[in-house]
């Protein structure tokens, strides 16, 4: 087929080689020309790039390693939003409903996304899109997923700053931050440069591997805490929100909703290293994924919303008291991982960005080798000092994830129904017309509402952040 023509062999190989599969048709010998040292993007994904590694064996994937790789793909730090847009969506009822709209949209665009992969011998959504799409929608979804992935580590390093000043007000009361050296952006940026920098500068992330466990573990426990808190009691409670003020609130839920319910870069490659790999068995891994991951963040919003009600900030454990014990080691454990986690997620982007510098220049294989250093540490202080800036400029991960959240509704929608559209195009008709026009109505829906949730969210966030509404809300008291 002609439209597979446009992904190169070499792509190809290093995708399947990744997940241990050398298929007949592709030619092993091509990947020695990305023998650079840099892996190719095809093969890079978000946060579950380690747990991926980790699972390459000959015999792939069990369903029980897939779920647990979706699930924690899922979880993450969108989870201390929820409870604040749950709120101001319009409450519980408003928020767990589009929940399950999103989990609904989201597993089947996952697989819509499945069947084109094994429909065009692909085994990453980049690849995936470039193939199914072309090669201008090829570098869209690759801008996308660097904007994603720098965007999620601007959230990343804001969080690190609001734990940080939860534990400076515990050590050193509420007028800490008018110590130079308490003071947030001296404290998060000190933080950043000894602890995530140098762990961005490897080439290998492998080391990486055991901040999964430390991650699931971290966001369990807050979610926890979120719901044993609501019954202990003993914080005041503001009033409750039941129902939305405006048809419009429900759409603040959305952008926290898509980026937490984002994990179809990696269930791809989850898909392509299944050790039973048919749309059956994904279909399986994704009910208990999709189960475990709404239980966990429905949990938390809604224990969050009843505990302190309208005035939950955005982060939900600056909600909570500073001397509170029970709370600070969720807070020191979820700082852990976030501090292990964005090398990840800068890994993931750094890789796409490089692979845009490789393929304008076109260097050889010489070339690409001899410079790769010198572009990491160039690319990797680039991007750890733009974040960091960013970070310390916007006040709240509300007003971030109102924009990456947007972004994320691309990958669940707009992508996946881009390639429905075209799968059915460029296959022969089918018996059955109806259901060819049937999956075309269905490209055309995703790619509608992804587009319209893409630009609702970014102008809604634009439009509070200019009227003040993600202003940053002072710990410190003395006027």
């Amino acid at each position: 087929m002609s439209i597979q023509e446009d992904i190169s062999s070499e792509r190809r190989a290093s995708a399947y080689e990744s997940f241990g599969e050398t298929p007949a048709n592709v030619a092993t010998a091509s990947t020695e020309s990305t023998g650079d040292g840099v892996e190719d993007n095809s093969v890079i994904v978000l946060k579950s790039c380690p747990q991926i590694q980790a699972s390459r064996r000959e015999r792939g994937t069990p369903l029980a390693g897939a779920v647990f790789i979706v699930v924690n793909a899922c979880l993450g730090a969108g989870l201390l939003n929820f409870p604040a847009a749950f709120q101001g969506a319009g409450g519980n009822a408003v928020g767990v409903s589009m929940e399950v709209i999103f989990l609904v949209f989201g597993a089947v665009a996952a697989l819509i996304m499945a069947y084109c992969s094994d429909l065009f011998r692909v085994s990453t959504y980049q690849d995936v899109v470039q193939t199914v799409c072309g090669h201008n929608f090829g570098i869209l979804c690759d801008l996308a997923i660097i904007l994603y992935t720098f965007g999620t580590c601007i959230t990343f390093i804001i969080i690190v700053g609001d734990q940080v000043d939860k534990v400076m007000q515990w050590a050193a009361g509420p007028e800490f931050c008018y110590h130079w050296y308490m003071n947030r952006k001296f404290t998060m940026s000190v933080i950043s440069i000894l602890i995530i920098l140098p762990l961005c500068i490897p080439k290998d992330i492998g080391f990486q591997k055991y901040a999964s466990f430390l991650g699931v573990a971290s966001i369990l426990y807050v979610t926890v805490i979120v719901s044993v808190k609501y019954y202990i009691g003993g914080y005041p409670t503001a009033d409750v929100v039941t129902s939305p003020k405006t048809f419009t609130d429900v759409f603040i839920a959305v952008p926290t909703v898509c980026f937490g319910f984002q994990y179809h870069i990696s269930a791809v490659p989850v898909y392509a290293s299944m050790r039973k790999r048919n749309l059956g068995s994904l279909s399986v891994v994704m009910f208990f994924a999709m189960v475990i991951a709404m239980l966990v963040y429905t949990v938390t919003g809604v224990y969050g919303g009843l505990t302190f009600g309208s005035s939950v900030t955005s982060d939900v454990l600056l909600s909570y008291h500073a001397n509170d014990i029970s709370v600070t080691i969720g807070r020191a454990a979820l700082t852990l991982d976030i501090l292990t986690s964005y090398p990840i997620l800068h890994f993931c982007g750094r890789t796409v960005l490089d692979g845009f510098y490789v393929r304008w220049r076109r260097l050889s294989a010489e070339d690409n080798l001899r410079q790769e250093f010198v572009r990491r540490v160039v690319q990797t202080m680039a991007w750890f000092w733009l974040s960091l800036f960013f970070a310390i400029m916007i006040p709240n991960i509300g007003l971030v994830i109102s924009v990456i959240g947007g972004l994320a509704a691309v990958f669940i929608m707009v992508f996946p129904g881009f390639c429905l559209i075209q799968a059915v195009l460029l296959q022969q008709p089918s018996d059955n017309v109806h259901k060819d026009r049937a999956l075309l109505v269905l490209g055309v829906l995703y790619v509608f509402l992804g587009t319209f949730i893409l630009g609702e969210n970014t102008a809604l966030a634009i439009i509070d952040d200019m009227n003040g509404k993600n202003s940053l809300k002072q710990i410190c008291t003395v006027p």
